[in-house]
């Protein structure tokens, strides 16, 4: 019988928590298989991981979640996802929250108040960025991320920066040679050119760079 520990985070500046989920899961299960949904929402029904592990399972098997948040944000979803897990002859295990997986109507309530008070945590968090950034967009400050090349003046005008401007000319250059993305990145990489993070260029964050140079243009 194997155990199958499922990990899953929704945003890149969650990226930590896979690490945190993953040591809680090891913690109980040493010997689980892991499976993670990087930038997956809870809402979402497509999950490469997950559907990954539902193939697999057998008779007997574990699926391991730290919170039950971390299969659905959704009670629909949710219990679709309790089903296909039962479905499989497998158990389900919700780690902090102590939340059977029987059938029994007390265990069914229990879940579903469960997975209902996640889906009410996400709607909270959504009107608060909501209301956050109307307030920002009526105070006139920028909303969402600096995008490379430029830089924030005053919280408010974007300046360029001298310094990412010229890494975008030079993919600018490469792309119209003919080179693709993924071969821009890697000869960005080997001139030592790194992203804000110090990390090298991938090749979404190159197209992301060519669509800014095609706009300043």
């Amino acid at each position: 019988m194997a155990t199958y520990g499922y990990i899953r985070v929704s945003t890149e500046e969650q990226v930590l928590g896979l690490e945190a989920q993953e040591h809680a899961i090891r913690e109980k299960y040493p010997d689980a298989i892991l499976e993670s949904d990087h930038g997956v929402s809870g809402t979402d029904p497509n999950r490469p991981a997950l559907t990954r592990i539902l193939a697999a399972l057998k008779p007997g098997d574990t699926v391991a979640v730290v919170r039950r948040d971390r299969l659905a944000r959704d009670p629909f979803l949710a219990m679709l996802f309790d089903r296909d897990i039962k479905k499989r002859g497998a158990r389900f295990d919700s780690l902090t929250e102590g939340v059977s997986d029987d059938n029994d109507p007390s265990s069914v309530l229990l879940r579903r108040i469960t997975d209902a008070v996640a889906e009410h945590a996400l709607s909270l968090t959504r009107a608060r960025t909501k209301a956050a950034l109307q307030a920002k967009k009526a105070r006139g400050e920028l909303i969402g991320s600096v995008p490379y090349g430029f830089r924030l003046v005053e919280g408010k005008r974007l300046e360029p920066n001298q310094a990412e401007q010229r890494v975008i000319a030079a993919a600018t250059t490469m792309r119209a040679a003919g080179l693709t993305l993924r071969a821009i990145a890697a000869k960005l990489g080997a001139q030592g050119h790194r992203n804000r993070n110090g990390q090298v260029f991938g090749a979404q964050t190159i197209a992301n760079m060519l669509k800014v140079a095609l706009v300043a243009a």
